[in-house]
């Protein structure tokens, strides 16, 4: 078996099959070029490696260099795991595992002291994982509402306009200043949502003290982020999100107290803790509890 990494990788092509099959993504290399450049995390990194057998691909991971805040204020660089598959005629073959340590030895040569991944319990792979040595370091609440069905038309949305990304960013910064965890962005990752679509563009809400990306699909509208500096303010941004919908809302990733209370005081179905989570594995001596302290913060918008 040889391991070469996607930007090596002569017949891209042969990974439509495994993404499709494991992820339903039908994936298509030039497309696919548009997100690498687009999304800060990928551009620099070799995007994943993949495993060949009798030159054909059987195998791959996806890495990413992800900038993330410490509990001490710093800058901590880590690798991120994404896109784990191994080819059904493979499978106990040692495809998973030579891939991920391979991803492992390319995040120790950046010098990184953690590979994080989502993943999920009720996956096969969670238990993969913790053979690996990767721990459970956070799970999310989610909350989730029926907005009666069909007979509720949504509202229009009467201008399309493109979003302030710079007004986005310095409310993040703001509600964000006290966080550690995936809260080191700027204007670009916003627009890599965009390229990626993670968001909807058009639904994007933003006040002078709040806004709430969003993605909808089929009368039921995901909460991707929703960020207010007051908690009026996330109560005006909710109600506006349930005037757009016709069937749900859902937010998967509720971060904030005040949405949290939001939520609650408005019949929202709670989860306190999913099966989604994210899973850390330690490169150093460090620990994560010791490095980011009890809460690390994400949204769905930092999903990879």
């Amino acid at each position: 078996m040889e391991i070469t990494t996607y930007r090596d990788l002569q017949s891209k092509d042969e990974l439509l099959p495994l993404f499709q099959h494991a992820f339903w993504w039908s994936f298509n290399p030039s497309e696919f070029d548009e997100t690498i450049h687009a999304d800060p995390r990928l551009r620099s990194s070799p995007v994943g490696f993949a495993a060949l057998s009798c030159n054909r691909v059987v195998g791959f991971v996806g890495v990413m260099d992800i900038e993330t805040r410490t509990l001490q204020r710093s800058v901590e660089a880590v690798g991120g795991v994404w896109g784990v598959v191994t080819s059904p005629t493979h499978a106990r073959k040692g495809v998973f595992k030579a891939l991920m340590m391979r991803s492992h030895d390319y995040f120790e040569e950046q010098g990184y002291k953690f590979s994080l991944l989502y993943t999920s319990k009720i996956l096969i792979a969670h238990a993969f994982y913790k053979r690996l040595g990767y721990r459970d370091v956070a799970a999310h609440s989610s909350a989730y509402k029926l907005m009666g069905g069909t007979t509720k038309p949504p509202q229009r949305i009467e201008k399309k306009e493109k979003v302030d990304w710079s007004r986005i960013q310095r409310i993040y910064n703001q509600a964000t200043e006290n966080c550690t965890g995936f809260v080191v962005r700027d204007r670009e990752y916003g627009k890599m949502l965009e390229t990626r679509k993670r968001i909807q563009p058009e639904k994007t809400i933003v006040t002078d003290k709040g806004y709430v990306l969003l993605k909808a699909s089929e009368g039921v509208t995901f909460v991707q982020e929703l960020i207010a500096l007051t908690k009026k303010d996330v109560g005006n941004l909710v109600t506006r999100v349930e005037e757009r919908t016709e069937k749900a809302v859902i937010d998967q990733k509720v971060q904030d107290k005040n949405a949290m209370d939001t939520y609650q005081s408005r019949g929202y179905i709670i989860l306190k803790k999913g099966y989604d989570l994210l899973m850390s594995k330690q490169l150093t001596t460090a620990t994560f509890r010791e490095t980011y302290g009890p809460q690390f913060y994400a949204t769905s918008a930092d999903f990879f």
